[in-house]
């Protein structure tokens, strides 16, 4: 009886062979540090590369798939009608920004010219303070790489995708904030310069001369990954006293300061929001409190997490592999004794302090040292056309720097005359809140179809049409954060959010309710299943209820206190349906 069958062992590197593995875990092993394409006839990744840039090749085979997401690079093919591949390749490339989204003059232009020259146009802010890049073909793929590694960042997008650390976040306000700074920035620089791959590889695909030479670091060992690297990617927050708009209970890890300077941090860990449909051992989860840290030992602390997650994560069944399976696995106890013994990590087990809730930051600002920050809403992180122009035009003329944020928005700083910043935005149309409300300034959505392989329904692109009927029923500025993915992995966090929304077939998605804006719960499922078709009027409904019945309670406190069957009556649609 399936009742009785005894549950399959956890697959880890101490307890079982390759063989025994995902052939991921082989795919990592024969690379020899990603640099080798073992299928059969073993190449170097580099040759599919060159093939591409010679116009031999459209795209690369499926084994180089899985070693270019290390690199920041992911194999993408158009969607055509109802959602078949065509044989239009191309690549999405990712930067990191592990700067608490700080970016200077210089390389914010380097990025937005990167846009026209290699990409569509178009500059994505990531839900963790990145840049995509969409429908870079295969010709462009190796001259983009180059470019970003000259104008933004050596190694820019190294380690954005694959199974290591990836972007880590932090409060984008940290030195801006007049009140209070406790060093997020530097310590989400300090994470991830510890955490970072340290193959050389990626100088030796893209960045080597004609003769195979580098001017990039020679390393041919991975001191932290070792050659099997992580069992899945890993991702690290770190909050501010007054801004928790990295979501710090969603991460792997989570960094929250108790103090005003950043010298004591409580640590969360065991964070995730990612599942897969009809598995229950699959599940959206918070992270765990587990102690209380001074700053010298934060690098240190996290390092341990990332080792025990090495060591002890599934490496079989990638749908269980995250470290919020493993830490539940192990338990919290044994984390934490390894924590104190094997890494001299000094863990105060007290209560932790409130986190911060999620804030905008938009329109203008004070900023810390003088001048003014503005914060300018991107709908869904997409910059394009005039809005797009405007940035460039007020970097480039105002000498600007930038700071991108996790709800995928942009802080225009260093504004030394407010006047002429506005009257740029003035010029091309812009305002604070974009087009629409408060809603719509709130929301949040992935690129998802049509480029996205992982997804089963639009999201981007379906979004703004939800908040334009919306706005056209009068509820546009009903206080509300909603975000939506096409996938249940869930890249623009909707469990975390008040109304949370992701694909569920070609047409069909879950409707989540009930989260909340400081992160300490995350929602529940209202809609296990609805067409696409009910989307309008089940929002409607919700929103109008939120506006006649939340009165001073928070949407999010609102939909989670009142019963679903009761929501359901009030929004007019039922599960299902």
């Amino acid at each position: 009886m399936a009742g009785d069958a005894t549950p399959a062992p956890t697959v880890t590197l101490a307890s079982h062979s390759l063989d025994d593995m995902s052939k991921n875990e082989r795919i990592k092993v024969e690379s020899k540090g990603l640099l080798i394409v073992s299928d059969q006839q073993p190449h170097s990744f580099r040759d599919e590369l060159e093939s591409m840039t010679r116009g031999e090749a459209e795209t690369i085979s499926g084994t180089a798939k899985e070693l270019s997401k290390f690199f920041g690079v992911y194999k993408q093919q158009a969607r055509g009608e109802r959602g078949k591949k065509t044989q239009d390749h191309f690549f999405m490339v990712r930067i990191k920004n592990p700067a608490g989204g700080r970016l200077s003059r210089d390389q914010y232009l380097a990025l937005d010219e990167a846009a026209d020259l290699y990409a569509d146009g178009t500059l994505r802010i990531t839900s963790r303070q990145g840049i995509q890049y969409h429908r870079v073909y295969g010709d462009k793929l190796a001259a983009m790489v180059r470019h970003l590694n000259r104008g933004y960042l050596d190694h820019g997008t190294l380690g954005a995708c694959g199974d290591v650390n990836r972007n880590v976040m932090a409060s984008p306000i940290d030195d801006l904030d007049p009140e209070s700074s406790v060093g997020a920035q530097e310590l989400s620089q300090a994470l991830a310069a510890d955490l970072a791959p340290r193959t050389s590889s990626y100088f030796e695909i893209f960045l080597a001369d004609e003769n195979g030479g580098t001017s990039g670091r020679v390393t041919p060992e991975e001191p932290i990954y070792g050659e099997h690297y992580l069992p899945r990617k890993f991702k690290i927050g770190i909050a501010h006293p007054r801004d928790g708009s990295a979501d710090i209970r969603t991460q792997d890890v989570g960094l929250v300061p108790v103090d005003g300077e950043g010298q004591v941090w409580d640590l969360y860990t065991g964070g995730g929001l990612g599942l897969s449909h009809n598995n229950p051992k699959t599940a959206a989860l918070l992270g765990i409190h587990i102690g209380r840290i001074g700053r010298a030992q934060v690098v240190d602390a996290v390092r341990g997490i990332v080792l025990l997650q090495k060591e002890n994560g599934e490496r079989k069944d990638r749908k269980l592999a995250r470290w919020k399976y493993t830490i539940r696995r192990l338990g919290v106890a044994a984390v934490q004794q390894a924590l104190r013994e094997r890494f001299g990590v000094e863990l105060e087990e007290v209560a932790p302090v409130p986190i911060a809730p999620m804030q905008l930051h938009l329109g203008w600002h004070d900023q810390r040292g003088g001048g003014s920050y503005y914060g300018l809403s991107v709908e869904n992180g997409r910059l394009k056309g005039a809005q797009r122009a405007a940035v460039r035009e007020a970097v480039e003329t105002l000498d600007l720097s930038v700071v991108l944020t996790g709800q995928q928005d942009l802080l225009l700083c260093d504004i030394q005359d407010r006047d002429a910043l506005q009257a740029i935005l003035d010029r091309h149309g812009m305002a604070a809140l974009g087009s629409g409300g408060k809603a719509r300034a709130n929301a949040m959505a992935c690129p998802a179809k049509p480029t996205c392989g992982l997804a089963m329904t639009d999201a981007e692109n379906i979004l703004p049409r939800y908040f334009d009927a919306l706005e056209a029923e009068g509820l546009g500025d009903v206080d509300v954060v909603i975000r939506m993915t096409g996938c249940p992995n869930n890249c623009a966090r909707p469990p975390s959010a008040e109304i949370g929304i992701y694909g569920y077939g070609k047409n069909d998605h879950v409707v989540l309710v009930g989260g909340s804006r400081n992160g300490d719960r995350l929602a529940h499922t209202l809609y296990q299943r609805i067409s696409g078709d009910k989307m309008v009027p089940a929002l409607v409904g919700l929103f109008r209820a939120i506006e006649d019945h939340a009165g001073e309670t928070p949407a999010g406190d609102f939909l989670h206190e009142t019963d679903p069957a009761t929501l359901r009556s009030w929004a007019g649609v039922e599960d299902g349906a």
